[in-house]
């Protein structure tokens, strides 16, 4: 199950990279981080925090690496503070789901 979800992190950074590179749409990509991350931070509670650590990079990266080039590395650095914090929060939620569907499943 680790590696599994290692591998759809892998997949899911890969995904919103080259969305990020073709697409203006910042609002689907939005609701990807947060579901990449909800999925994951579901399976692996007690992991929470690597999650978007491990997904959010990707963006900016795309942007430095393969991108136009008009973006200064504190807009990069910006966006990269962005895309973590929406991703704990995105992780955290998918954590106190997990914990309330186990206790729920413990209590009844």
């Amino acid at each position: 199950m680790k590696i599994a979800s290692y591998l759809f992190c892998l997949a899911a950074g890969a995904f919103l990279a080259r969305f990020e590179l073709h697409t203006d749409d910042t609002g689907v990509e939005v609701f990807f981080i947060l579901a990449a991350t909800f999925l994951l931070g579901c399976l692996h509670p007690r992991r929470a925090w690597q999650w978007p650590l491990l997904v959010g990079p990707w963006i900016p990266g795309a942007e430095l690496l393969f991108g136009s080039g008009k973006q200064s590395l504190g807009s990069l650095g910006l966006l990269l503070a962005f895309v973590v914090a929406l991703g704990l929060a995105g992780s955290y939620a998918g954590a106190l789901v997990r914990r309330a569907a186990t206790a729920a499943r413990q209590a009844g």
